[in-house]
């Protein structure tokens, strides 16, 4: 007996553990502290490096004879913007330094603490890199006895990975599989675990087609092959006029029994419009349901008899049934994710909030071998974070891997140095070169795609700016790479806070100015030279890809009021002019 016990404990560790990856070191999270207060009413003040000394700006820009140098124009003008009317009504932080070397070329309260929105999923996805690796792919497998002559008999497991992409097209590739084995029947149940997103579809979606039927009928409503565990009555009617808008009604109710498939009860009320059509889709968190429904009607339509119905199980339980029996599961198909590298792309350009946190989240799960939660991530972000960029975590505040919170607290000068790290500037050896390069490819490229498509259209420049957004009611922000000088790639973090909803179109057009007057600056002291027409210069390290953001932003009107805030230029000697 427990020979047998010990087979069942080791297939099962082997089945659910589809990747082996070293355990993120953990660190303490910081006591949950309120924002920083924002400090208003606080007076522009430049310091810039001159002859191996700062000195202040009035001294150095307003009262003197002799011309300016490139330095000290360059942080005039962002003093100026500063001072203009996108960035005057909130607190503006930035800081740009050398990507390679780490020195600071300008820094506007650069140490304050700053909510930056969605620039948390630089760090998310920095750390779901490192731990799964970029080509890491979330598996999911039906296993089961050996076939016989064609015939599978017992019950079949559908076993995932948390895969947070799964879809029902999906298992389509596995129903494929198992038919290209010569399997032309399944005599038993699918079988899933109670675990509602190892096994199933996390983003469930059943959409139901309903059309209107003869004037004072009901309409008629249709659920797709692979819903059956979806009913629906209806009570509505059609109305004898065409609507411009239906006033349908739907209520959702659903039923649980022990051991056996959910069923959910959808009653649509209301009146719909003579002719008229509409698809309702119903979101339900049902999802190993609807995941091994999806699945059967996939094994049908690659005629695949099946004769059984949905079980839940646990996994221990259905090998330790078939080790009694003698009848070892195998592997009959099975569908592969798409690369996480190609995931976090479409997190990072496009900005998916729920996806965000879902990466994040199964990554450190898999690697400790447990279920997902945020406590879990968030352990495994301030792990990497005191790794790479060797943050401290005092003062510094994630909640979310999305950052989809108004509680975050970093600093702009906590972001450039995870922009370095992350982007494998800052020389860590042991960063893999192919993890950086996945994290670079996955920001946006302003002008060409992802929530940066239509940013700094206005610029002469063909410099690459390379970013990742942040929006919130009260926070605009954006962190990336100025990557114009091939010598020089800069790092910056850009980000400005309200404490009333923020006029997000004249505070990103004018984070779009101090980005352009980068540009400028850059183009001025490059050492190499670079046209400024013709397609982007090579990226150091190379490019990326896609791109747009989900963060809420339907936002308008003005917001309350810093009449400056402090702005320092720490830009190297070398290229100081006398």
């Amino acid at each position: 007996m427990n020979a047998r016990v010990a087979l069942v404990a080791a297939l099962v560790l082997a089945l659910v553990a589809p990747v082996a990856a070293k355990p993120a070191s953990r660190s303490k999270r910081p006591a949950k502290a309120a924002l920083a207060a924002t400090k208003k009413g606080a007076s522009a003040r430049v310091a810039i490096t001159r002859a191996g000394e700062l000195r202040p700006a009035r001294e150095i820009v307003g009262r003197r004879e002799e011309p300016l140098t490139i330095e000290e124009e360059t942080a005039k003008t962002i003093m100026k913007l500063l001072r203009g009317p996108g960035l005057r009504n909130g607190v503006t932080g930035l800081l740009v330094a050398n990507a390679r070397t780490g020195e600071p070329l300008f820094a506007v309260n650069a140490t304050d603490s700053f909510n930056p929105a969605s620039n948390v999923k630089m760090i998310s996805t920095a750390t779901a890199l490192e731990l799964l690796g970029p080509e890491f792919r979330y598996p999911t497998r039906l296993l089961g006895p050996e076939p016989h002559q064609g015939v599978v008999k017992g019950d079949v497991f559908l076993l995932g990975s948390y895969d947070p992409t799964l879809s029902a097209s999906d298992l389509d590739d596995i129903a494929a599989a198992v038919a290209a084995r010569g399997i032309t029947a399944i005599d038993g149940n699918i079988v899933v675990g109670a675990d509602p997103t190892r096994d199933g579809i996390f983003r469930a979606i059943v959409p139901i087609e309903v059309t209107a039927g003869e004037p004072g009928q009901p309409p008629t409503a249709v659920v797709p092959l692979g819903a059956e565990h979806v009913t629906v009555v209806v009570t509505a009617t059609t109305s004898k006029r065409a609507m411009k808008r239906s006033r349908l009604t739907y209520k959702t109710e659903t039923t649980k029994r022990d051991g056996a498939a959910p069923t959910i009860t959808v009653t649509i009320g209301g009146t719909i419009g003579k002719g008229a059509s509409t698809m309702y889709p119903l979101w339900t968190r049902e999802r190993t349901a609807t995941a091994a429904y999806a699945m059967r009607a996939s094994l049908r339509a690659h005629s695949i008899s099946f004769t059984g119905d949905m079980k839940i199980m646990e996994l221990g339980d259905f090998i330790g049934d078939a080790v009694g029996t003698g009848a070892l599961p195998v592997e009959l198909g099975r569908h592969d994710s798409r690369r996480l590298a190609d995931i976090v792309s479409r997190v990072n350009k496009w900005s998916v909030n729920w996806l965000a946190d879902r990466v994040i989240m199964t990554a450190s799960a898999l690697v400790r071998r447990q279920p997902p939660s945020m406590t879990v991530a968030l352990e495994a972000m301030y792990g990497w974070l005191a790794r790479h960029p060797h943050l401290a975590t005092k003062g510094l505040v994630l909640d979310t891997g999305s950052g989809l919170s108004y509680r975050t607290q970093i600093t702009p000068t906590d972001l450039v140095a995870v922009v370095r790290s992350a982007g494998g500037f800052a020389g860590d050896d042991d960063v893999d070169p192919s993890v950086s390069q996945a994290w670079l490819d996955s920001l946006s490229i302003a002008r060409t795609d992802g929530t940066l498509r239509h940013r700094l259209r206005d610029s002469d420049l063909r410099a690459r700016v390379r970013g990742k957004t942040g929006t919130l009611s009260t926070v605009i922000a954006m962190s990336g790479i100025l990557d114009l000088d091939p010598t020089r790639p800069l790092a910056f973090s850009l980000i400005t806070n309200t404490d009333v909803p923020i006029a997000k179109g004249r505070v990103r057009k004018a984070h779009d100015q101090v980005l352009s007057t980068l540009c400028n600056y850059l183009s001025k002291t490059m050492k190499v030279s670079v046209p400024t027409v013709g397609p982007p210069p090579a990226a150091v390290p190379p490019a990326l890809e896609e791109a747009e953001e989900t963060d809420p932003e339907a936002l308008e009107g003005e917001t309350s009021a810093v009449d400056t805030a402090p702005v320092t230029s720490l830009a190297a000697t070398a290229t100081t002019a006398p």
